[in-house]
C-alpha cells in the first residue's frame, strides 16, 4: 500500500477534495493498520479453566463469519483499512460497500488485494451502490453476520434497527462534537496551534473526531480567540492538487448547502468572528469552498454547539473552572473524542476522567495509532476500533465444556 502512494493519493484527492498531503497521510495510516493487524493475527488467544474437579472449560475466539463494511466518503481508505485489517486477521470474509461519492480509490485498493496470489478468491468482495438500497440489503441479509459502519449517527441508528431483524452484530463509529478544553495554564502557543488543527480545517472540518467545540478558560479567552482567528484567516484554501493548498472543499453541493445553512443559523445564535461565507474568487467558484469559520460566545444549547456540522466551523465557549469545563464538554449527545490542554497533569487526568468520551488527548489532538483503541460513548457509536479490542470486535466467543 505504501508503494502505491504516488498514484493512489492523487485519486483520493480528486474524489474527495482534500489536500494531497492529507491523502498521503491517510494512505500511510491505512498501511500502518494493515501491518499492525498482520502481526496481531497470531495473538487471538482463548483460555481454559477447570470449572470443577471433573469439568474443564475451553473458551475460543472464532471468526464472526461474513462481515459487511460500509465506508464513508471523508476518509475512504483509512476508514476501510481500520475494520478490514482486523476482520481479515480474525479470519472473516468481507463485503465492502464504499460511499457512492468516493468509490474509485476503494475499487483500486480492492484490486490490489485481488492481485495478491496468496489471497483466497471471494474473501474480500466489493459492491457499489446507494446506501438506501445496496447498504440496506447488506444490513438485512441473513447471510451477513456482522455490519461495521462508519458515518453519521442518524444512519447508524437506522442500521441498528434493520440489523435487529436478524440480531447480527454491529460495530458503529458515528458522529462527534468533540470538546477541546484549554486551561489558562496551558502552553499558550502550542494550544492555539492544537486548537486550530483539532478543528480539521485542512479537510474542511469533515472529520468525525474533529474538535469543533473550543472550550477556553475565561481569563485567556480574548487573546486565544484572536490568535485562532488569525490562523483561520491565513489558511490557504484551494484545489487539493495545487501546491501550497492547506484546505480543500466540502465534498459536494448538498454538503455545501448544509454547512451554509448551519452558518446562517450560527449568525443568529452567536457572534461570527471570521469566515461565514462561500469562497468564489477565481477558480474557487467552480468548487464547494467555504471560508474557515469561527463563532464566539456560543450558547450551550445552540444548534452549532449541539449538532455535527461536518464543515469548517468552530464554536467557541468559555468556562470558569474544572467542573464547568466538564459540564460544558458533556453537554451534547456525542462522546467520540476530546482533549485537555494544561501543564498540570493532575488536573488533566481529573478532567479527562470526567469527559464522557471514548478518547481524550492531553496536550495534543487527533493522534491515532493502530495499537491504541478508539470508539464512542453515548450516540457516537458502539464497539471499538484499533488495538486488541478492535480485533476482538470481529470474533465470537465459544465455550466448549469437557466432562472428564
Amino acid at each position: 500500500m505504501k508503494n502505491s502512494i504516488d498514484w493512489l493519493a492523487p485519486l483520493l484527492t480528486r474524489e474527495g477534495g482534500k489536500p494531497l498531503s492529507v491523502s498521503k497521510a491517510e494512505i500511510l495510516r491505512g498501511a500502518d493498520a494493515i501491518e499492525y493487524y498482520a502481526g496481531l493475527a497470531r495473538n487471538i488467544y482463548g483460555r481454559s479453566t477447570m470449572l470443577a474437579p471433573d469439568s474443564m472449560a475451553i473458551l475460543l475466539r472464532e471468526p464472526v463469519g461474513v462481515v459487511a463494511i460500509i465506508v464513508p466518503w471523508n476518509m475512504a481508505l483509512s476508514l476501510l483499512t481500520r475494520p478490514l485489517a482486523p476482520a481479515l486477521a480474525a479470519g472473516n470474509a468481507i463485503v465492502v460497500k464504499p460511499s457512492s461519492a468516493t468509490p474509485g480509490a476503494t475499487a483500486e485498493f480492492i484490486k490490489m488485494i485481488d492481485d495478491i496470489p496468496e489471497f483466497p478468491r471471494g474473501i474480500v468482495n466489493l459492491v457499489v451502490g446507494p446506501g438506501g438500497t445496496t447498504g440496506a440489503e447488506l444490513v438485512r441479509h441473513p447471510d451477513v453476520d456482522m455490519v461495521n459502519f462508519t458515518g453519521d449517527t442518524g444512519t447508524g441508528k437506522e442500521i441498528m434497527k434493520m440489523a435487529a431483524d436478524t440480531l447480527k452484530k454491529v460495530g458503529l463509529e458515528l458522529g462527534g462534537k468533540s470538546p477541546n478544553i484549554v486551561f489558562a495554564d496551558a502552553d499558550f502557543d502550542r494550544a492555539v496551534r492544537g486548537a486550530f488543527n483539532a478543528a480539521s480545517m485542512f479537510h474542511a472540518g469533515q472529520v468525525c473526531v474533529a474538535g469543533t467545540r473550543l472550550l477556553v478558560e475565561e481569563s485567556i479567552h480574548d487573546r486565544f480567540v484572536e490568535k485562532v482567528s488569525e490562523m483561520a484567516q491565513r489558511l490557504r484554501v484551494g484545489h487539493g492538487l495545487t501546491e501550497g493548498t492547506q484546505a480543500g472543499p466540502v465534498i459536494n453541493e448538498n454538503q455545501l448547502n448544509r454547512v451554509m445553512d448551519y452558518i446562517e443559523t450560527g449568525k443568529r445564535e452567536a457572534e461570527l468572528i471570521t469566515g461565514g461565507k462561500r469562497l468564489t474568487d477565481g477558480d474557487l467558484a467552480r468548487g464547494y469552498f467555504i471560508a474557515p469559520t469561527i463563532f464566539d460566545h456560543v450558547p450551550l444549547d445552540a444548534r452549532i454547539a449541539q449538532e455535527e456540522i461536518f464543515g469548517p466551523v468552530l464554536a467557541v465557549q468559555t468556562f470558569r473552572d474544572e467542573e464547568e469545563a466538564a459540564y460544558v464538554a458533556n453537554s451534547t449527545v456525542f462522546g467520540l473524542a476530546g482533549a485537555v490542554w494544561t501543564n498540570d497533569i493532575s488536573k488533566a487526568i481529573r478532567v479527562a476522567k470526567k469527559v464522557k468520551s471514548g478518547m481524550v488527548w492531553i496536550n495534543t489532538f487527533g493522534k491515532l495509532y493502530a495499537a491504541g483503541e478508539m470508539g464512542g460513548y453515548k450516540q457516537s457509536g458502539i464497539g471499538r476500533q484499533y488495538g486488541l479490542e478492535g480485533l476482538w470486535e470481529f470474533t465470537e466467543m465459544k465455550h466448549i465444556n469437557v466432562q472428564l
